[in-house]
């Protein structure tokens, strides 16, 4: 099966060079790696050149004006030609053989449209600090507490099948995208978990983003709201209790997941994690 990777990329000359190596060492024949570089005023380009030249037939580069992040993907998932799809962003890395395993579990699991797993949280120097651990996918889940909750962006992948019968990503969105999306993509969606970190993401001390916009954690809350009135309307019992109310039906539903989470011991791996960190590198994170 062929594997599409996207990456979306503004001035992160200083970490995409890891992103592309990541998926290199993934020892996986059949790929493409698209690039979508947004109007970058830094060596991206540069440093991206030097891997389409020794890749020319796997990596691939795209440069347009600078229009946001989320068209910068768009432009990627309209190019990709692969069975199976995924949108890493250029700060961030897989985990060794993760196109493999997953390449795998697809072959076993025919009738599957989507596969996600955990991922590994690491520091501006790629240390570990810990691994974000999901549980057992459930739609209604996702629809009372958003996906970004019970889905982690860069440990996702899904078939191109249906995404072509769900849409490409909302271009109207700052930050809650990937929600959105995953919200629409999961929609009727066969959906199989993999036990594993799949992924590297680098915990930024703030994103390019927020960074330009004072009001970006009320607009975050916005637009995970909208996410989760989309997602709450395609609910059965969102026909006899409105949107409104859904607070008693969600509060159940964040109870059974904490239990969950922690009879398998996920809360206390993590603290145990991060201990390990702050003692290790003298971190106050």
């Amino acid at each position: 099966m062929k594997i599409s990777i996207v990456t979306p990329n503004y001035n992160y000359a200083d970490f995409i060079g890891k992103t592309i190596e990541s998926i290199i060492k993934q020892n996986y024949p059949n790929y493409e790696y698209i690039i979508v570089d947004d109007g970058s005023t830094d060596d991206s380009v540069e440093v991206i050149k030097k891997y389409t030249k020794q890749f020319p037939e796997n990596i691939f580069l795209i440069q347009q004006e600078n229009k946001g992040q989320t068209s910068a993907i768009n432009v990627g998932m309209k190019n990709v030609t692969g069975d199976i799809i995924c949108w890493i962003n250029s700060d961030d890395t897989f985990c060794q053989n993760t196109f493999n395993l997953v390449a795998k579990c697809f072959n076993e699991n025919l009738d599957i449209d989507i596969i996600y797993g955990d991922m590994n949280v690491m520091d501006m120097n790629e240390n570990f600090i810990y691994r974000r651990r999901h549980i057992n996918y459930h739609y209604i889940s996702g629809a009372l507490l958003g996906f970004t909750t019970i889905l982690s962006s860069n440990a996702i992948f899904w078939k191109a099948s249906q995404m072509r019968q769900n849409g490409l990503f909302n271009e109207i969105l700052k930050c809650n995208m990937d929600g959105d999306f995953f919200a629409r993509l999961c929609k009727n969606a066969k959906v199989k978990q993999i036990n594993m970190a799949l992924a590297n993401f680098r915990k930024q001390p703030y994103t390019k983003a927020s960074e330009n916009n004072p009001k970006w954690n009320e607009l975050v809350k916005e637009e995970i709201n909208m996410e989760r009135i989309m997602t709450y309307n395609t609910l059965y019992i969102s026909k006899y209790i409105p949107f409104k109310y859904s607070y008693f039906i969600k509060l159940p539903f964040q109870i059974m997941r904490v239990l969950k989470r922690s009879l398998l011991f996920h809360f206390y791996k993590k603290r145990k994690e991060i201990s390990f960190y702050k003692k290790t590198f003298n971190s106050n994170f």
